[in-house]
């Protein structure tokens, strides 16, 4: 077991959330030396609870008790933050435990991060002591942890040092950078956002990110999940945090750093590269309800929307401004980002004339203009109409300046806030400030930018709109044992890489349509199989040695006379004993003709296990690179959502007199591909189905070539896909 495992160690972290009593051990009598810095902290704010220090030298640090020993201290101790070496964590934390102590921060640096033998060493020992004792411990290399409510301020970050006042509310953040994480708390009591909770988690030895917000997804008071991320220590982890917020209906928002290519290098297939680390963690995100934002102000944005508690109920939009530039700004970036700028009708934007006769655009985005700022009713009026407008599900008020009024404006928009349950938005821009903070106060977002308005509730909309479609099913007529037939004949033959026919068997097995074709050793075998097949007929190498035929010239299409296939298969079958094969083979196939090209592929994700990809295909796979990721298996619903959500799925639809494509036909082939990524695990790396040749009159969904990849035994194992139809875990057999 390991200790990041969340699945294999209770929560009971209690203690580390609310505590009562605090332990600084190895408390400095200096407020502005790191080590001192903590008890600085809870003291200037006020710590609603027991503090002590351990220090054997001092009777009493910076005004508080201090005590040699943890054993000298009476009474229950909560949480313990440790401010020692890293030599000394060890047996601190043995300490900790022996005295009851459920839950610590680690400060020190030098465990595993450092890459040194010494750090290894202490690595192990910190691991020791943890397996020992089961203590909850947040770090090391951790910068610490705050809880509002109880004014636990147990961190040493310089973020604090102006004092600046908390403010209380139900967002939670969660960060892998104790820096970072500090100037995004910072940030947000800035701008007005109360918080519940901040976590560094430094190297995540114990607690990560994704058991944290697991747990806090559990807390009354947290209504909003944040976390910036650099890393993911457990896809399952996340993906439990995750659905846990789902079902609480608490959006979870994440800054996930990292969007490069590092970490997308191809292998045989081109699935490996197009479900690269950032691709997966996006279709991981879209699968399971987390919202990925790029960076501090779109995330505070984002947590100052859901702070209001209130859900959209559609995407249709209104908006009332003082300025046609704003609103025409507001309108471009709203609908770019899928907010519907309602057009209201008629008789709805005759009733604007009670406004006022003369406004100068009664159409949605709604100009109100400057007489505004003289006749403040005129926006009160506006709004009432706006609250009756049945199509209205999103309102959003542009105004800007006017410091010398703006009190009287805000009355205005807290009063129809207070008479709705739709979300309202306020983008003020301009002017000292004071509006935008003491509508954040009043609980109304507020932004300067409509930019940063429209992206918010944008998110807003993604996660009320957000449909549960519940567990996946797995198909019927998926043949288990044909599966592991085709997996053990090329493990038994000490092969990693099956050649097309044997993919295509694989493929069929769980019942993905594939193109007829049959293996010919000799031009007069591939002859008699243009006979049986029907031509015209395509002739491919057949070899387990080379991914892509088309590099090396080894397909030949639409042959229709026996001499033009006898002269093909001439010509191609000395290129395979080139290539190596004892007995060379090729493969004549039924041609296919499509009116799109799709892949279909799944790759072992090193965090979060088998996934399955879905893109345009075609030899332009590599050049368009517009892909969907998702964890294997999938719902039939989240694979037809993967495929109206490519960049120009327009194509799926009506297109010069051709059909529209039947979108369920082909999310059922996705499914079953992603039934097979999950269920042989443990020995297919890879699988591209490349082309997915879709036809739509009538319609047909058919694999005209694939491509498996088994992954490379690390024992004597069987395959994880046995003949009665079972996964196993081959490591244990």
């Amino acid at each position: 077991m390991t200790t990041n495992d969340i699945a294999d160690r209770p929560v009971g972290l209690d203690a580390l959330l609310y505590p009562r009593s605090i332990a600084v051990i190895g408390a400095s009598n200096d407020p502005t030396k790191m080590t001192g810095r903590a008890i600085r902290h809870l003291k200037s704010y006020n710590f609603d609870g027991r503090l002590v220090a351990i220090n054997p030298t001092r009777p009493e640090v910076q005004g508080i008790p201090s005590y040699p020993t943890l054993d000298d201290v009476e009474g229950d101790i909560d949480l313990a933050m440790i401010m020692q070496a890293a030599a000394h964590v060890p047996d601190t934390l043995r300490a900790c435990a022996k005295r009851g102590i459920t839950a610590a921060i680690v400060a020190a640096s030098g465990f595993a991060e450092t890459g040194t033998e010494q750090g290894a060493a202490l690595q192990l020992e910190l691991d020791e002591a943890l397996a020992e004792t089961g203590i909850r411990i947040l770090g090391p290399n951790c910068l610490g942890m705050i809880s509002v409510r109880d004014r636990a301020v147990v961190t040493f970050t310089s973020a604090l040092d102006d004092d600046v006042p908390l403010s209380l509310g139900p967002v939670a953040l969660v960060s892998q950078s104790g820096a970072f994480g500090s100037f995004l708390f910072n940030a947000g009591l800035q701008e007005g956002l109360g918080w519940s909770h901040y976590f560094a988690t430094g190297n995540e030895t114990d607690l990560t990110v994704s058991e944290l917000l697991l747990t806090l997804s559990a807390a009354d008071e947290v209504t909003v999940l944040t976390a910036y991320m650099e890393g993911v220590n457990s896809g399952p982890g996340l993906i439990a945090a995750a659905q846990a917020a789902s079902r609480a209906d608490k959006p979870l928002v994440i800054v996930k750093s990292g969007r490069s290519a590092a970490g997308a290098t191809a292998a045989r297939s081109h699935t490996a590269s197009l479900a690269g680390e950032d691709a997966v963690f996006d279709g991981v995100a879209a699968q399971h309800g987390i919202l990925r934002v790029e960076g501090v102000e779109p995330l505070l944005d984002a947590a100052m929307t859901f702070s209001s508690g209130r859900r959209a109920r559609g995407r249709r939009v209104t908006s009332l401004s003082v300025s046609g530039g704003s609103g025409v700004v507001w309108a471009d970036a709203a609908s770019a980002r899928g907010l519907d700028v309602v057009t209201w009708n008629e008789e709805w934007s005759q009733q604007l004339t009670r406004v006022e006769p003369q406004l100068a655009s009664f159409q949605n985005p709604i100009d109100l203009g400057a007489n505004v700022y003289i006749k403040p009713h005129m926006l009160r009026e506006a709004l009432d109409t706006v609250l009756d407008h049945p199509e209205t599900d999103l309102i959003a008020v542009l105004l800007g300046c006017a410091d010398s009024i703006f009190d009287e404006l805000i009355d205005i928009i807290e009063d129809a806030h207070n008479r709705t349950d739709r979300p309202i938005v306020v983008v003020w821009t301009g002017g000292n400030g004071q509006a935008r903070k003491r509508l954040g106060k009043l609980g109304i977002p507020c932004f300067s930018d409509p930019l940063r308005a429209a992206v918010s509730l944008a998110l807003l909309c993604d996660h009320s709109l957000r449909v549960d479609h519940g567990a996946p099913i797995r198909p019927e007529g998926i043949d288990h044992a044909a599966a592991a037939r085709v997996i053990s004949a090329a493990r038994a033959a000490g092969r990693t890489q099956l050649t097309e026919h044997e993919s295509t068997r694989l493929i069929a097995a769980y019942g993905v349509p594939t193109a007829l074709a049959h293996l010919a050793a000799t031009d007069d075998e591939a002859v008699e199989a243009a006979r049986a097949i029907g031509r015209p007929v395509a002739i491919k190498v057949h070899s387990s040695r080379i991914g892509h035929k088309s590099d090396i010239g080894g397909v030949r299409l639409g042959l229709t006379e026996p001499e033009e296939i006898r002269a093909t298969a001439q010509e191609l079958l000395p290129l395979i004993h080139d290539l190596g094969e004892s007995r060379p083979e090729l493969l004549v196939q039924q041609m296919v003709h499509g009116d799109l090209e799709l892949i279909i592929g799944t790759k072992q994700d090193p965090i979060f296990g088998p996934v399955v990809v879905v893109g345009f295909g075609g030899t332009l796979v590599e050049v368009l690179r517009e892909s969907r990721v998702a964890t294997a298996p999938v719902t039939h619903q989240h694979a037809v959502e993967m495929l109206t959500s490519l960049r120009g799925s327009d194509v799926f639809g009506e297109i010069r007199g051709r059909a529209a494509m039947d979108l369920d036909m082909i999310a059922e082939v996705i499914t079953r591909v992603s039934w097979l990524a999950a269920e042989a695990t443990g020995d297919l790396a890879e699988l591209d189905v490349n082309p997915l040749m879709l036809h739509a009159e009538p319609m047909a969904v058919t694999a005209v070539d694939a491509l498996a990849v088994l992954t490379v035994p690390r024992n004597e194992a069987s395959t994880t896909l046995n003949s009665n139809g079972d996964t196993t875990d081959a490591d244990h057999h």
